[in-house]
């Protein structure tokens, strides 16, 4: 094979891959304008202890608002069928209130708090985050949502609750999330920072020695919040890019399971670790 024929297969590859992660969003946003067309935008009024879900991602490399969209699919898609929840798929800024309505069964919805390729800080991603959940409680008529996150995921949202607005979340799952900042072979890069905030990127605030976690963890957790934590520890330290005794928060309730830190949001590949997190919404409804 020649290296012009190598070069149409790999663009052909590239093509493909960046179809199938933008094809669910296109989908949606074209839903949703056919929907806003036809439908009166109505808020909902959703029946009593019921719950929306909302799965949040961790971090990505190359901030893909679609990556990383797609990185709890299927734990949505599995914990909807499980627990009886309707799976909404994703929210985006087109989403409708007649999309995330519902009169029995609570929805599952999928977001991103990244903003096209931008690389922000992580009050930024809680001010997105803010957006969202205020959107699905304006829509649903409920008044208050769970959230299941990954990793950096669970940082946006303990800055979400302790800085911008406490009383909108019921729990908070976080899997992976270096809630004490112990990662593998970082922690050196939180001294960069210091004495210059535009330096701030999100990976160096998530290091134990960055002043924004420091100050995130001089906090108490909120008492109105069930918070749950699940570490991997797949070899001795951790779960490969999370160490194990970051994870857990007082006053929470901490899970170990033997898992590396991507598996820990795949049903298929963690599947105790899906336990926990399905088993926390049956003994609650239960």
């Amino acid at each position: 094979m020649n290296n012009k024929n190598k070069l149409i297969i790999s663009v052909g590859i590239i093509i493909i891959f960046l179809l199938a992660f933008n094809t669910e969003y296109l989908i949606s946003v074209s839903k949703s304008k056919i929907i806003n067309s036809a439908v009166e935008e109505i808020p909902s009024t959703v029946p009593l202890n019921t719950y929306p879900i909302i799965f949040l991602h961790g971090y990505n490399p190359i901030y893909s608002e679609r990556i990383s969209e797609y990185s709890l699919k299927e734990m949505q898609s599995q914990l909807s069928f499980d627990l009886g929840y309707r799976n909404k798929g994703l929210i985006t800024d087109k989403t409708t209130c007649a999309e995330l309505s519902y009169s029995n069964s609570p929805i599952t919805v999928r977001s991103t708090y990244f903003d096209s390729f931008k690389v922000q800080e992580i009050d930024d991603y809680s001010t997105s985050v803010a957006t969202i959940i205020s959107r699905v409680i304006e829509c649903t008529g409920t008044n208050k949502v769970d959230i299941i996150t990954h990793s950096m995921g669970g940082i946006v949202m303990r800055n979400y609750l302790h800085n911008i607005d406490n009383s909108t979340v019921r729990k908070l799952i976080m899997l992976g999330t270096p809630n004490q900042g112990g990662l593998y072979n970082i922690g050196e890069l939180a001294n960069l920072p210091k004495n210059n905030s535009k330096y701030n990127f999100d990976f160096m605030q998530l290091s134990e020695e960055h002043y924004f976690l420091k100050s995130l963890n001089k906090e108490n957790e909120i008492k109105n919040i069930d918070y749950y934590t699940i570490a991997g520890n797949k070899d001795g330290k951790g779960d490969g890019l999370v160490l194990v005794e970051s994870v857990a928060l007082e006053n929470a309730k901490n899970y170990i399971v033997p898992c590396g830190h991507i598996a820990l949001r795949k049903p298929i590949l963690c599947p105790k670790s899906y336990k926990i997190v399905k088993d926390i919404f049956l003994e609650v409804d239960s």
